[in-house]
């Protein structure tokens, strides 16, 4: 697998629900990061989801001295507007041409009933039509798919744990409500050289520990560097929150935000001591096959 392998992988969180402490970052509930992986002296920028508004992304990454035209490809690990919302707005400032991967079920009409109906979706602002007119390509892959040597999107993951449920999310099909299986939620894997896997979610709706599962099977690789981003374990029962803080525990480090909750990350940072650490804008991870 060392052909399969990155020389490092440098992740910062541009927008996140956490601003940091006397910072000049504009915080929002949502999440996007940009990963930036190096292999052969060529770097490939991957941007990761968008936030819930444009605005304080571009103004973050005006900060970060991030240019968006420097960006190869945005990956978009699901539809709700928290991570989708802000597309719109960043892909007039992309390059022409640049993809948008994601899942096909990305476009569906998804609701919260139990909060009137609510829809959760890729909002108007940043849809289909209004993305491809700005000039960026939307590519579709479903099933897990390497963006490059040693860089794979998971694709629709296989659930086969029995404690991470599927959330009272509904879609409409054929005239009735149905729960959403929520197949698009998708997660970037890297694979560093002489490290582990390095493991971005969104909000981890297929379950953060059916994504490790899925991260090991598509790669080959066991050993896990580090897990960032959000879990959604805000609400999580007793036993979904031990047996994945048992799981994570198993990986060099967590950073984790966003969805994931203040109780439950209490949690992980209690098992895991300084390998735990909280996602916050400009929060920069970095992980280098020449740094044991």
């Amino acid at each position: 697998m060392l052909s399969l392998s990155v020389d490092s992988v440098r992740v910062t969180a541009l927008v996140v629900d956490d601003a940091g402490y006397d910072t000049e970052f504009l915080a929002q509930f949502g999440l996007s990061l940009l990963v930036e992986v190096e292999k052969a002296g060529k770097t490939q920028r991957i941007l990761v989801d968008t936030g819930l508004t444009a605005p304080p992304l571009l103004h973050n990454m005006k900060k970060l001295g991030i240019n968006p035209e420097t960006i190869n490809t945005v990956f978009l690990t699901h539809c709700h507007y928290d991570h989708s919302g802000g597309l719109g707005g960043v892909s007039e400032k992309l390059r022409k041409g640049t993809p948008i991967l994601a899942h096909s079920d990305v476009f569906r009409r998804c609701y919260v009933l139990y909060q009137n109906n609510r829809y959760i979706g890729i909002p108007e602002r940043s849809s289909r039509q209004t993305v491809e007119a700005n000039g960026c390509v939307w590519q579709l892959e479903d099933a897990p798919y390497m963006l490059s040597p040693g860089v794979w999107s998971t694709g629709a993951v296989e659930r086969v744990t029995d404690y991470e449920p599927l959330e009272n999310v509904h879609i409409m099909v054929d005239g009735e409500w149905v729960q959403d299986p929520e197949r698009d939620d998708m997660s970037l894997v890297i694979n560093v050289k002489n490290q582990g896997l390095v493991i971005i979610s969104g909000c981890s709706h297929a379950g953060i520990v059916n994504i490790m599962k899925q991260a090991r099977r598509i790669t080959g690789v066991d050993e896990i560097k580090a897990v960032i981003g959000g879990f959604h374990l805000r609400i999580a029962n007793e036993k979904q929150l031990s047996e994945t803080v048992k799981e994570l525990n198993k990986s060099d480090e967590v950073c984790a935000g966003h969805c994931t909750g203040f109780d439950s990350m209490c949690r992980i940072r209690a098992q895991m001591g300084d390998r735990f650490s909280l996602l916050q804008c400009g929060t920069v991870k970095e992980y280098r096959a020449d740094i044991t």
